[in-house]
């Protein structure tokens, strides 16, 4: 994004108390500062501050698929602590804490000083921006913690908005839904300089109304049809503008894997929103980090993809097995081969020509601790392994989400016809030159998730064509928790790794004398107690 292409403005706003000299000296601001009376006066203003946000959207330090260690796609190391009910409320911080609502008072902050501006195209459009932030902040907050206190002005030091107590998580939706309408109602079409637009918001209404409104759903909140209705609209938009599609060049058993590994993705059919990386101004190692993980699939997720006939290793004659681990890999969905490392694959690639395979399997604490190593996203070129050095570039905000939060919503409203899917999941499978999915689905398969609330057979055929399409994207965690799904990472296959040919062949048992048992309480985040002793209107979120 062209905000990262320069050094960033520091923006610091000077309070000043009233003097009781005149001195015409002492009215005058300090000139290397940016304060109330000499700021907010143009949209150049509000687009400088506006870039301090920016970076949230993908952090460069932040690897997004540590985001998956907690769930059954992935299998870490080290357990984690929140997924294995082994953490304690904390005293403070945990996402609740002063600077945890930064974002959120700088989005508020600004948009008090917007309200004195004389508003004409260009004010309104970075208005939008910053609306579009908070609403984004406030979707963390949610997910978190639920119900949150909704602000709409930046709090002082003696606001009583500090010892409120917390609105309900619909007040806050509705709320935060509004601004996002805004944002798309003001956001251009286009940005040549990489910034928002209404297709990202679309896109991130789209992900906000499925998660909010299944979460009602499958939680017994209530009140969810319009929100899916919301999602169903949102997504729509997008795929009827028809300046998106997917990613395809007509290779099945490379387009896949390439999409992620791209150096340039501005242009990419397939990018709503992109990160772009450009080398000496912003650059990442996420590539580099590929053989040291400290984690790896999961065994209960690589059973998850499909054989070439459409069919689930439970009912098709093309499953070779798993005796041998490149057998696993022999007539899948070829997303599988494009997502997990196996032999045939180069796993280094040196600028002289020399190529390095792995041979697996492999089970390093430090690499895969389950031999199943996360390919995608991972670059076998050595440049691209150079400490804080790759250029790749990454999504935002991806059409492949927006598909099948579209097939999702509308299987969830009933409304889930062929058309719908010809539209949107099975997009994705021609990519891959995999079957079409068909209302019917066509088979019963033995191995669906044990789901706390029962869901169709097209909504099973819906969940596992988005877990494996955006799998280590950082969305499994909040789709376990919108099905009110967490009681899946009680099955053994969860923290079970491949094969182990020197234990007699028996799979990779990940944290050997622990067994994983959920509880509900995990669903929400805990206040933390000093917030609490703070505040006596807190309450604190059920089990903690």
């Amino acid at each position: 994004m062209n905000y990262m292409k320069t050094i960033y403005v520091i923006i610091i706003i000077s309070l000043f108390t009233a003097m009781a000299c005149n001195d015409d000296y002492l009215e005058k601001y300090p000139l290397d500062q940016i304060n109330d009376a000499s700021f907010w006066k143009s949209a150049a203003d509000l687009a400088m501050y506006a870039n301090q946000f920016y970076p949230d959207l993908k952090p460069n330090t932040i690897k997004v698929w540590q985001f998956e260690d907690p769930t059954d796609n992935n299998g870490p190391a080290i357990r984690d602590t929140y997924a294995w009910n082994e953490s304690i409320v904390p005293a403070t911080g945990g996402g609740y804490g002063k600077s945890d609502w930064l974002g959120i008072r700088s989005c508020n902050y600004a948009l008090d000083k917007i309200a004195t501006m004389k508003k004409d195209a260009e004010v309104l459009m970075y208005e939008a921006e910053i609306r579009f932030f908070k609403s984004f902040y406030y979707f963390s907050k949610v997910k978190s913690f639920g119900d949150v206190p909704w602000l709409d002005h930046a709090l002082q030091t003696d606001s009583e908005d500090l010892f409120r107590a917390r609105d309900s998580r619909k007040i806050v939706i509705a709320n935060l839904l509004k601004d996002l309408d805004f944002a798309i109602a003001n956001l251009p079409v286009t940005s040549g300089a990489d910034r928002l637009t209404k297709w990202a918001a679309l896109a991130f209404k789209s992900r906000v109304c499925l998660f909010e409104g299944t979460f009602r759903k499958y939680h017994n909140l209530g009140d969810y049809e319009a929100l899916l209705r919301d999602a169903v609209s949102s997504s729509e938009s997008i795929i009827n503008s028809a300046l998106f599609s997917v990613y395809s060049t007509g290779k099945p058993n490379n387009d896949y894997f390439d999409l992620f590994v791209q150096y340039e993705l501005k242009g990419n059919p397939e990018g709503i929103m992109v990160q772009r990386y450009i080398k000496d101004k912003r650059m990442h190692d996420h590539s580099g980090e590929s053989s040291q993980l400290h984690s790896g699939y999961t065994k209960d997720f690589v059973e998850t993809y499909l054989c070439t006939d459409g069919l689930p290793i439970s009912l098709s004659p093309l499953y070779k097995g798993d005796a041998v681990f490149g057998d696993e890999f022999v007539n899948r969905d070829p997303r599988m081969q494009q997502s997990v490392y196996n032999s045939d694959r180069p796993y280094r690639i040196y600028d002289s020509g020399v190529i390095e395979y792995k041979k697996m399997p492999e089970f390093l604490f430090s690499g895969a601790f389950t031999s199943y190593y996360i390919l995608k996203g991972f670059s076998p070129y050595v440049r691209d392994w150079l400490q804080g050095q790759s250029i790749i570039d990454d999504f935002v905000f991806r059409y492949g989400e927006i598909l099948v939060n579209y097939a999702e919503a509308k299987a969830e409203l009933g409304e889930g016809t062929q058309q719908v899917l010809d539209k949107s999941v099975n997009l994705l499978r021609d990519r891959v030159g995999m079957p079409h999915l068909t209302v019917s689905v066509g088979f019963v398969d033995p191995n669906w998730p044990n789901w706390e609330v029962p869901v169709t057979p097209l909504i099973n055929e819906i969940r596992r064509e988005r877990r494996i399409e955006l799998a280590d994207e950082g969305f499994r965690w909040d789709d376990l928790m919108r099905w009110k799904a967490g009681k899946l990472l009680e099955n053994t296959k969860t923290y079970l790794g491949a094969r182990d040919p020197l234990t007699s062949n028996n799979y990779r048992v990940l944290y050997v004398g622990f067994t994983r048992k959920w509880n509900d309480k995990l669903y929400l985040h805990p206040i933390p107690t000093q917030e609490i002793a703070l505040n006596p209107k807190l309450t604190q979120n059920p089990g903690w």
